[in-house]
């Protein structure tokens, strides 16, 4: 999404896909067809003669057990999956998904949308008698409010660039950047407020202006900037969200006035006044949230469709591995988060397995597993009946390609106040802060780490290490692109062509000391309960521990939130986190990783992004899918040369769920469950 991942959501990982490149809407959309995700009948089919029935202890409750939590329920500023998940269920968008396409979309909250001849102007009809759950009714200038509101929020640490670059322009990835382009407001609050009133304020009239409401006609008008391919996938998500514009501004948002939008510009989670409520019109709405421990949907009986037919779904918020597979062996969870590395203590329970068929782009029907070989990989070790049978409780999902990944990142310049560097010198106690700035430490971390170790302890095998940013199927992909293997002695001399003091001194070779004689230690992050990334590190630190006894690498783990605003506020020297696409287009890869959500964080110097932004530019301009092959071929040579970033690997789907769930949507774009289709027996 997209977003940052907080876990190895099941939901997420079962649901990876691999599909065509684009997006793009057709120019006139089905009138008034509501999308293809009906809520299916209540009653399941009888269980065939001499079969065991696999049956929930509450079919009108779903219950959820995952590692963290939401960082917000805004969805202008929410952009990882946790709350992705909630808010996909809570509020609804002009257009959605149909069925499992990454590339197919439906009318939603819009019953039509036309396009004009050159590609820039789109007209949403916007469907009428929908109802927020406060019992306000929705309207056009709902729609609009909630776009312009998303726009002028703003800010790196959320969504909006992806709205931003349509409507401001290539490379204008916020809306910050029409007060000043030389970016010196950007993620700046405070600043932003101080700037010129009168550059505030045409910012705000050329996004207000861009989107218009006409609540006579049930209309709403988004006039781009440019025409842009992937728009009507970039609003089906969750920062597309439409939100009751009088009870956003009750309860704290952005009060409409283009004199005051600055006030709301960039705010962080902590200070959103939207962060813990919620007031969508999708078929469940927020009963509560006791932060820590559970969040509690409940459904909408006076949704527009059919209401749901599960009356409540339950997220428990439970890092610890044991307490979850406890849950999933009682029937207590309907499905819990399963780190890879655990994944054969589930797989012993599997009783019903459907394996992806890449050639048809979805899963195949379900097939009884009689036979478990924990000795064998990936789906070998699943044996189907030759007749019916019963096997156990857990029907596994297992085989698509990953449209998300977890990724290694070393942070440039690690900002003051870190409690992660140690020292903060060159002294054996610590690094300083640009440690990573430093091209040949950068190499020496990629040579030490071990791929194979990981796929095999975290993946069970069930992986490939990722060549480039780009995903198989989109341009820019290179299956034989230069990648860098483990290499202890190669790790080594790049160690030794470091220049952390800076006298031009190799380290190697430097008889006042440096890196090589002097050492370090740090400490690198990872966020509680994902004790995947907890590996990631581990390797790292026992390779480290063999190539100099001197290198020490500590992981620590923080609670989901903590480890979020750490990695915002730039203050880990690495971190390993994840990346799911929201849309399925390669500038949804190599814009976050190289100049924005990512490249923020890692504080890459601007010489560098600048070299990013010019392929960048001319990558996402290019509608020609071979030019825009050769131009992303030109961004991984040097992503590989100048490796900010360690790529890890691409797993495929491996995921699961009790048998007697139902409906599930096994949409890769998803942040998570989409429960209004779904039901138990």
């Amino acid at each position: 999404m997209k977003k940052v991942f907080a876990l190895l959501s099941l939901f997420v990982v079962f649901s990876m896909a691999l599909t065509a490149c684009g997006g793009a809407a057709p120019a006139e959309a089905p009138a008034a067809e509501a999308p293809a995700a009906e809520a299916p009948a209540a009653e399941a089919p009888a269980a065939e003669e001499g079969m065991m029935e696999f049956k929930s202890k509450d079919p009108t409750t779903f219950v959820s057990a995952t590692i963290g939590e939401p960082e917000t329920l805004d969805p202008a500023l929410a952009y990882e999956t946790a709350g992705g998940e909630i808010i996909q269920n809570v509020y609804e968008t002009l257009v959605f998904y149909d069925g499992e396409a990454t590339d197919k979309f439906v009318p939603q909250l819009a019953e039509s949308w036309e396009l004009s001849d050159d590609g820039t102007v789109y007209t949403f009809k916007i469907r009428s008698g929908v109802k927020f759950h406060d019992g306000a009714d929705m309207t056009p200038s709902d729609v609009a409010y909630s776009f312009q509101r998303g726009l002028l929020y703003g800010g790196h640490s959320g969504p909006q660039w992806l709205l931003a670059e349509p409507f401001f322009g290539i490379g204008v990835d916020d809306v910050s950047l029409l007060v000043d382009p030389e970016g010196s407001l950007t993620d700046d609050t405070d600043a932003m407020k101080a700037a010129d009133p009168a550059l505030l304020k045409a910012a705000c009239e050329k996004v207000v202006g861009a989107i218009e409401a006409d609540d006579a006609a049930g209309t709403v008008t988004m006039t781009l900037a440019q025409s842009w391919g992937p728009f009507i996938a970039t609003i089906a998500n969750g920062w597309g969200s439409v939100m009751d514009k009088d009870w956003t501004v009750a309860n704290g948002g952005w009060d409409g006035s283009c004199d005051t939008w600055q006030n709301s510009y960039a705010i962080p989670s902590e200070n959103n006044p939207l962060t813990t409520i919620m007031n969508g019109t999708g078929p469940f709405k927020l009963e509560k949230w006791t932060q820590g421990e559970e969040l509690v949907l409940v459904r909408n009986d006076n949704y527009w469709r059919e209401p749901a037919k599960l009356e409540r779904v339950v997220t428990k918020s439970i890092d610890e591995w044991g307490t979850r597979y406890a849950m999933f062996q009682a029937g207590d969870a309907d499905q819990v988060t399963v780190p890879p590395e655990n994944r054969s203590q589930v797989d012993e329970m599997v009783g019903e397995m459907r394996v992806y068929d890449l050639a048809a782009g979805s899963y195949g029907e379900p097939q009884a597993v009689c036979e478990y070989d924990g000795s064998l990989q990936g789906q070998e070790k699943f044996t189907a009946c030759a007749e019916a049978g019963n096997g156990g409780p857990i029907r596994l999902y297992i085989g698509r390609p990953s449209i998300s990944s977890s990724d290694l990142f070393m942070n440039f310049n690690v900002a003051e106040g870190s409690n992660y560097i140690g020292s903060g010198k060159l002294d054996g106690n610590g690094i300083p802060a640009d440690f990573f700035a430093d091209i040949h430490v950068r190499k020496g971390f990629a040579y030490a780490f071990d791929w194979d170790t990981y796929i095999s302890d975290v993946f069970d095998g069930e992986a490939i290490q990722q060549p480039v940013l780009a995903r198989q199927g989109m341009p820019g992909y290179e299956a034989d692109a230069p990648i860098y293997t483990f290499d202890l002695e190669k790790a080594a001399e790049e160690f030794k062509m470091a220049d952390l003091d800076k006298d031009g001194i190799p380290a190697g070779e430097d008889p006042e000391g440096d890196l090589w004689t002097t050492g370090f230690r740090m400490q690198a992050l990872y966020n509680q309960g994902n004790t995947s990334r907890q590996i990631v590190s581990e390797i790292l630190s026992a390779s480290m521990a063999e190539i100099n006894e001197l290198f020490v690498i500590e992981t620590v783990g923080l609670p989901w939130p903590t480890f979020l605003r750490t990695i915002r506020g730039k203050l880990a020297p690495y971190f390993v986190s994840g990346w799911m696409e929201d849309i399925h287009d390669p500038h949804n890869w190599y814009q976050p990783y190289m100049l924005g959500t990512y490249a923020v964080r890692q504080s890459l110097p601007a010489d560098l992004k600048t070299q990013f932004s010019d392929i960048l530019n001319r990558g996402v301009g290019e509608t020609d899918p071979a030019k825009r092959q050769v131009i992303y071929e030109e961004a991984n040579a040097l992503y590989f040369d100048q490796v900010p970033t360690i790529l890890l690997a691409t797993a495929t789907s491996h995921g699961f769920e009790q048998r007697w769930v139902k409906g599930s949507v096994l949409n890769p774009i998803f942040s998570g469950n989409y429960y209004y289709p779904m039901y138990k027996d």
